[in-house]
């Protein structure tokens, strides 16, 4: 199946093009005890898996996904929300990252979806309540949100007939509109001092800073905060198709699939901050 011709052109004005999606990502699970694999760099707990690797009871993972969760920096004790949570692999790293010790709601919008992050909760007894609403009518107040936002999936390098198959500008739009609307009610239920982490795995901005962009002109309190993840990445663009974007969005994370031999990500940090700074 051929690459849609304006993703392409996309891709090439990010410095990538269609051979991103040759390739087979790398694959990862948790361990606390020490095992005789390859580490993978950005996360000590975290292991590459050969294919040849006995998988029957270990949760695997593409290594990308460690990323938001590291950023979210998760404590025992946390008030957590994991908007968009299905199939579950965040809600995992979350729990893991925690010792099990945070208080986590994991949502999902999709009743077919909810069931297999119900599954993922209940067979490796993570601490989370699972739910199943839209992410725009959650309440509450929470410490930390993840808002991995459902996306055009441009990064899934390992999916790509299902990528190409469904891409268009049209749905591009849409799931812009839907983004900006969801990453607006997350830092709304936010608690003052909390963080937010925004990530999907696409490369378009329009998913992607313009969404972010979207959220620090609304909000005078937000503030876009540094990621401290050792992870070959490239920088937040700061413009696009001669739109200009807040320049803080440079400290975001855009990691192409050849930077790690992973999938493809974008993720940001966002702080409520207690007050907003004086004009």
């Amino acid at each position: 199946m051929r690459i849609p011709e304006k993703l392409g052109q996309s891709l090439q004005k990010l410095g990538m093009n269609a051979n991103i999606y040759e390739g087979r990502t790398r694959k990862c699970m948790l361990s606390r005890k020490p095992m005789s694999l390859e580490k993978v760099p950005w996360c000590g707990c975290a292991y590459y898996v050969p294919d040849d690797f006995d998988r029957k009871d270990a949760f695997i993972f593409d290594p990308v996904s460690l990323v938001p969760c590291l950023a979210l920096e998760p404590r025992s004790g946390d008030k957590i929300l994991d908007m968009c949570a299905a199939p579950g692999t965040k809600t995992f790293i979350l729990s893991f990252m925690t010792h099990n010790e945070a208080h986590i709601t994991a949502n999902d919008i999709s009743r077919f979806r909810v069931k297999r992050l119900s599954w993922v909760v209940n067979k490796y007894g993570l601490s989370a309540d699972v739910i199943n609403k839209s992410g725009r009518k959650i309440d509450g107040e929470f410490d930390k949100i993840l808002l991995d936002a459902p996306c055009s999936g441009e990064g899934m390098v390992n999916k790509r007939d299902k990528i190409f198959e469904h891409w268009s500008e049209k749905r591009i739009k849409l799931l812009a509109k839907k983004q900006k609307k969801l990453v607006l009610h997350a830092f709304e239920i936010l608690k003052k001092g909390g963080t937010l982490v925004y990530s999907t795995c696409t490369f378009g901005p329009e998913e992607n800073e313009d969404v972010i962009d979207t959220l620090l002109k609304k909000n005078k309190d937000a503030e876009l905060d540094g990621i401290d993840v050792e992870i070959n990445h490239a920088n937040g663009l700061t413009s696009w198709e001669g739109k200009e974007y807040d320049p803080r969005l440079e400290r975001c994370m855009r990691i192409y699939p050849f930077h790690n031999n992973t999938g493809g990500f974008f993720v940001a940090k966002i702080r409520k901050v207690y007050s907003a700074p004086s004009k």
